[in-house]
């Protein structure tokens, strides 16, 4: 089992790796190429870096404008061709109860979907949205995915926005300070 976390993204043409990961307002998009059965699983957090990123940050797998092209890359290294691609989508929550137009899962959920819409990469199937978060397994070799929302765990919910919420702080406070290193 291979966990990914914000900024994680994993693929695979070997057997017997499933990928997991919990998602809120985050968003992971998963690849799968029939012919060769390779397969991967992102994990993002956010669109893109604001624009006083540092250098190097702005390409970090957290924003979704690179975790999308670090998995491509990653597949069509091992074999995968983007033109047989298709993807799944999940996660974009609003467990912050923000306007639904407003929020980073709204936008988030937008972003995917304009994305693989633009690289021609159709989606097969997605659960997004909603006020819950989402544990999802998936298996790289059939494209399979076992999706259970976490609705009526309230305690497991408010551990997601702690760890969110827990996670941006640590970005922005990175983000503000003046050195070299890169924090991911």
């Amino acid at each position: 089992m291979v966990v990914l976390y914000p900024g994680d993204f994993f693929s695979t043409a070997d057997s017997g790796e499933m990928i997991s990961t919990v998602l809120g307002s985050c968003i992971a998009i998963t690849l799968y190429d029939a012919s060769t059965h390779i397969g991967g699983m992102n994990h993002f957090m956010l669109v893109s870096s604001s624009a006083e990123g540092k250098a190097g940050e702005e390409k970090s797998g957290r924003f979704g404008e690179y975790a999308v092209e670090l998995l491509l890359n990653d597949m069509i290294k091992k074999g995968a061709r983007k033109k047989r691609m298709i993807a799944k989508v999940f996660g974009g929550s609003n467990l912050f109860n923000i306007g639904s137009d407003a929020g980073v899962g709204a936008q988030n959920i937008f972003f995917a979907f304009d994305y693989l819409e633009r690289e021609r990469i159709p989606v097969k199937a997605s659960d997004v949205g909603g006020n819950y978060s989402r544990k999802i397994y998936f298996d790289p070799m059939t494209s399979k995915v076992w999706l259970k929302h976490v609705k009526k765990q309230p305690r497991a919910n408010d551990i997601l926005r702690k760890r969110e919420e827990e996670y941006r702080a640590q970005v922005r406070e990175q983000e503000n300070k003046k050195n070299d290193i890169v924090w991911f």
